[in-house]
């Protein structure tokens, strides 16, 4: 058997167009994370669980710093308002939410403002 010669073009795949991108962010292919850039967008009546923990962090903390007198637990509550996450996951958002913002407070070196 012969090796076989190289295939037509029009019957090999297309090159990957990522491997065309230059490595500008470290690695070819990819693009810097949208998250890590500050850019977290309240995506109304998505699921919960669509919101990666940074995401959520930062909502939280614009919220918490555009609203500075509020608790704790109201600014759970506005952020899941403003999210608009189906009603069957209320406790999971309840839990996501009280997490980002222990976050917040922490990265905000305040602790917690009470309930």
């Amino acid at each position: 058997m012969r090796a076989r010669q190289e295939e037509p073009a029009e019957l090999r795949p297309p090159a990957d167009p990522s491997s065309e991108i230059p490595a500008l962010w470290g690695r070819p292919g990819g693009r810097p994370n949208d998250t890590a850039s500050g850019s977290a967008q309240v995506r109304r009546g998505q699921s919960i669980a669509t919101y990666k923990r940074p995401e959520l962090v930062e909502i939280v903390g614009r919220v918490a710093a555009r609203e500075p007198d509020l608790s704790d637990d109201q600014v759970i509550e506005l952020v899941a308002r403003l999210l608009g996450c189906p009603d069957d996951e209320a406790l999971l958002v309840g839990a996501r939410l009280r997490y980002a913002v222990e976050m917040y407070r922490k990265q905000a070196g305040r602790g917690t403002s009470g309930e």
